[in-house]
């Protein structure tokens, strides 16, 4: 990794394995590939799709942050329905070097939260955090944020999920992110993840597919917030090329790639060829400044 020129970071959140949203996927497909769709659609095999698309890829990223890994119901875990987790399937055919997975949620709905790494991870020092907020008053949410080596510096890179629906349990998520931040002292960052509101400047109701979203998004303080510990974020625009989400009628984005003044934006785009979650993946690249 000394080599490495730029830092090339990956979000996806993966819908726990069931795939996108077939009604929006299928709205503006022709009769042939709507065909296509719905055949591997029934298949319910997502989890693998997304695994092998990791594998044909592995090279393209350096670290890849994936939220919603299905994890098991009641206690249970997934061997419960199959022998392998849904965090086997990414670690053992994703290609990758290392996992730190985060188990988040509660009982009746595990998830975790992974991040894939081809760097070297500083063992024993990541951080993996629960957050406040309980979504539907019982599933907890939480971030990591894990040290690595990168041109012979260490340098922090985090993973996401927030909170859905509410924009003040968000902003107290937000917040708890920030204090950890903080703390690092000015160190390298770039925090990534499905942070659940939209941009500033950006519609924040009325849109015609994916969940609801009256009352989502209005007074939300989310980014605010962490811009305020020191990161940053491209400027968006309501404009399809920035849409994360619903996948087949993007209408909004949800998912980032924020970044300290340490670095350099070379490259940073939404994946519209990814169809197999209903959120678009997010690909930033970046270079440190001298």
């Amino acid at each position: 990794m000394s080599e490495q020129k730029t830092l090339r970071c990956l979000t996806i959140n993966t819908h726990r394995g069931r795939g996108p949203k077939l009604p929006y996927l299928l709205a503006q497909s022709p009769l042939d590939e709507a065909e296509r769709i719905e055949l591997l659609h029934e298949t319910r095999a997502y989890t693998y799709y997304i695994a092998d698309w990791l594998q044909e890829h592995h090279n393209d990223y350096d670290v890849v942050g994936l939220q919603e890994v299905f994890n098991g119901i009641m206690g249970f875990g997934d061997r419960l329905f199959k022998k392998f987790r849904q965090r086997d399937h990414y670690r053992l055919i994703g290609g990758f070097r290392s996992t730190i997975s985060h188990g988040v949620g509660f009982a009746g709905f595990r998830y975790e939260n992974l991040m894939l790494s081809q760097m070297q991870v500083l063992a024993h020092k990541q951080i993996n955090f629960l957050l406040p907020g309980r979504i539907m008053f019982l599933a907890a949410s939480g971030f990591t944020l894990a040290p690595f080596m990168y041109k012979e510096k260490v340098v922090w890179i985090g993973n996401t999920h927030l909170h859905p629906y509410n924009p003040f349990d968000r902003a107290r998520q937000a917040k708890s992110i920030a204090h950890e931040i903080k703390k690092l002292k000015g160190e390298p960052v770039i925090f990534m993840g499905d942070l659940n509101t939209v941009p500033p400047g950006c519609r924040v109701n009325g849109f015609k597919a994916g969940a609801r979203d009256d009352f989502s998004y209005k007074n939300d303080k989310t980014l605010e917030i962490l811009i305020d510990s020191g990161l940053s974020m491209v400027k968006h625009s309501d404009l399809d090329a920035f849409y994360t989400y619903p996948t087949g009628l993007p209408n909004r984005t949800l998912d980032y790639i924020l970044y300290s003044d340490h670095w350099n934006v070379e490259n940073y785009e939404v994946l519209k060829d990814f169809k197999f979650s209903d959120h678009y993946p997010v690909f930033g690249e970046f270079t440190l400044k001298s």
